[in-house]
């Protein structure tokens, strides 16, 4: 006959399989949310650097220092709605793993307690 524990010891494996993918998957995510958001400051450093600059300009000089400011400011709007269209995914994924982690920890104590429990001398 199977005891409980040993019941809650294999689901508890079963759950810990779940919660390493669920946080693979969620490393996975955090690392590309992180570039998308290096990014995103990358081209707001560039676009507040060219309103920075103090230097006189020429008439053309001008132009490529608007022309570099406008191209600067649209990669900037492009990487923040990326980090916006990706931020619900990446707090689902983030739930998820948090979720699928607590379950396996709370199978993993619930299981040593069923052992103790079982282990006790019974009078």
């Amino acid at each position: 006959m199977t005891r409980e524990s040993d019941k809650l010891a294999q689901l508890e494996r079963i759950a810990r399989i779940k919660a390493e993918r669920e946080l693979k998957r969620f490393a996975a995510f955090s690392l590309h949310m992180t570039r998308a958001q290096d990014h995103a400051g990358a081209m707001r450093a560039a676009l507040d650097q060219s309103y920075r600059s103090t230097a006189p300009l020429s008439v053309a000089e001008a132009r490529i220092a608007n022309a570099q400011a406008g191209r600067s400011a649209r990669e900037l709007r492009q990487a923040e709605a990326e980090v916006a269209r990706m931020l619900p995914r990446f707090d689902a994924a983030r739930r998820d793993a948090a979720r699928e982690f607590g379950r396996a920890e709370v199978l993993l104590s619930l299981s040593a307690l069923r052992r103790a429990d079982e282990k006790a001398p019974r009078y």
